[in-house]
């Protein structure tokens, strides 16, 4: 064939690709493929559906608007540009929007149960428990072989202190998907919750012993430490956590909890402000920025309130430029320095 004229738009085709999120839950990316776009035009319009199935952040979202505001998205999938887009706003920690999203994907495909699993992820975040396990239970009902349902409805039931619950469905996860990482730390937490801090560290050794995850397994081990009252155990591990992760909520927020039992009211609220700031998505980092919070408050503090000890944790970026490669078309682009 001869090239494509530039009033053609090729198809979109659409494929299902499993990615993970942390502060706080696991996300689920659909891929938006394109092909023929041969136009500067269409080259945008590439770059936005790479972006907007990367799910990275509001610069993500906004992509995801252009392509169903374009008009080449087919109606029948609306509901992944919703999805797509919804995950990006959850990741940002924009979770009202990301709610409104993910009820317009649920209600564009009911039988999509990945849908339900993020609604309910993103009830959890706004304080919504009973909403959603709800939403968790009915995506296990229309897809009960995806291991993350079980775990996220693990972490739900968790924060509702019904631990023995939680433990039955990390159980489930762990038969689905064995010898995975974030079933094996959410195992050990709620099992220290439970006061079996030796079998808690155990697990976590295990995870740290395979390379992968380490941060998390790192400020896992700190919190078994920390309720132990070991804090300089706690303490050694959360600086290598934060070595490998400075942008770990929890981590912060655990630090600050030591700091201020050491009698360094400044630097405990600096850590506190620091966790309240990074965006979700991380282990444990709904609570423990709720923590940050009502410990800010009960300092006298707020998150916007700044002081000397702020200033040890400011952290040069890592992004040159605010470049950004997209794999799907091979190039580099100009990205906004706020949007991640």
């Amino acid at each position: 064939m001869g090239m494509i004229r530039s009033s053609y738009i090729a198809a979109a085709v659409i494929a299902y690709i499993t990615a993970a999120v942390l502060a706080t839950a696991y996300m689920v990316a659909a891929v938006l493929v394109t092909v023929g776009f041969s136009t500067p035009a269409s080259a945008g319009m590439n770059q936005d559906l790479a972006s907007c199935t990367a799910a990275e952040g509001r610069g993500s979202a906004a992509a995801c608007t252009r392509v169903m505001d374009s008009g080449r998205l087919p109606d029948e999938q609306f509901y992944i540009g919703h999805f797509n887009r919804g995950s990006a706003f959850n990741k940002a920690g924009d979770f009202d929007k990301a709610l409104a999203d993910f009820n317009k994907v649920v209600k564009l495909n009911p039988r999509f149960a990945r849908g339900f699993h993020m609604r309910g992820v993103v009830q959890d975040e706004l304080g919504a428990p009973d909403k959603a396990l709800a939403d968790l239970d009915h995506a296990i009902e229309l897809n009960s072989r995806e291991w993350s349902f079980y775990f996220s409805r693990a972490a739900v039931l968790r924060g509702k202190n019904d631990l023995d619950a939680a433990l039955i469905d990390l159980t489930t996860a762990a038969d689905l998907k064995p010898q995975e990482q974030k079933v094996i730390l959410l195992r050990a937490l709620i099992n220290s919750d439970k006061g079996d801090y030796g079998v808690a560290r155990a697990d976590i050794n295990k995870v740290i012993s395979t390379g992968h995850d380490r941060a998390a397994a790192y400020y896992a081990r700190a919190a078994v430490a920390y309720r132990e009252q070991r804090l300089d155990a706690a303490t050694a591990d959360l600086d290598r956590t934060l070595a490998l992760s400075e942008s770990f909520p929890a981590a912060h927020t655990l630090m600050g909890r030591i700091l201020e039992a050491r009698g360094d009211t400044a630097g405990a609220k600096a850590r506190y402000r620091k966790a309240a700031g990074l965006p979700p998505g991380s282990l444990d980092a709904r609570s423990a920025q709720k923590t940050a919070r009502e410990r800010l408050q009960a300092l006298g503090s707020t998150v916007g309130d700044i002081d000397s000890a702020d200033v040890a944790l400011v952290q040069p970026s890592k992004e040159v430029g605010c470049k950004r490669f997209l794999p799907a078309t091979g190039t580099i682009i100009s990205a906004n320095c706020d949007d991640k």
